[in-house]
């Protein structure tokens, strides 16, 4: 990719912006019993529970089944995964930031069913999954709603600015219920044709 050309848009929660704000957690690389299994730990490689929960956590309705038939058909390929396998109620895969990468990319392109009702809301409004965790983290310690992984905005009034670029994302800003926002006028560019 050039200079010039832009990424396209994923709106699920991508590697670089997970990365960035798991790492803000306290102790987010140090490794810790449990992390294999975790969704928010940033030490790998990781079990399938570990790397199911990462997803969903980034945006994908998706279970250990389903990234356990991604392996199986080889369109993943986690350390410990082999064409045709079966499961015998044993997980023995190591699943690396770029296995679970893979799955979110495939997930993403190839089942909207295994979209979050979250993905779909910065799909539908062309959002950054990532930038609206940002928003959420920043209201809660703003407006002192403590903190939460999860992104839930109920109890707060939604700003949605939409990109002047249609190719860039929206930015989305949360306020205290019962906030008063005043409306801007757009300019629309075909006034006066």
């Amino acid at each position: 990719m050039t200079a010039n050309e832009k990424s396209p848009k994923r709106h699920y929660w991508v590697r670089e912006e997970f990365d960035r704000m798991m790492d803000l957690l306290p102790a987010g690389e140090k490794a810790s019993p449990g992390d294999r299994n975790s969704s928010c730990s940033l030490t790998y490689p990781k079990s399938t529970e570990g790397a199911y929960r990462e997803l969903r956590l980034r945006g994908l309705d998706v279970d250990g089944i389903d990234l356990w038939r991604l392996a199986e058909k080889g369109i993943v390929q986690p350390e410990g995964a082999r064409t045709a396998m079966s499961w015998n109620g044993k997980d023995y895969l190591d699943w690396s930031k770029a296995d679970i990468d893979a799955a979110a990319e495939w997930f993403y392109a190839n089942d909207p069913s295994k979209w979050s009702s979250l993905m779909h809301f910065c799909w539908v409004n062309h959002l950054s999954f990532g930038q609206c965790v940002k928003a959420k983290r920043v209201a809660a310690a703003r407006y002192g709603l403590g903190f939460s992984l999860s992104f839930d905005v109920l109890g707060l009034v939604t700003v949605i600015e939409p990109a002047e670029d249609p190719d860039d994302y929206g930015h989305l800003r949360l306020f205290p219920k019962g906030t008063i926002l005043e409306p801007q006028e757009v300019a629309n560019e075909h006034d006066g044709d």
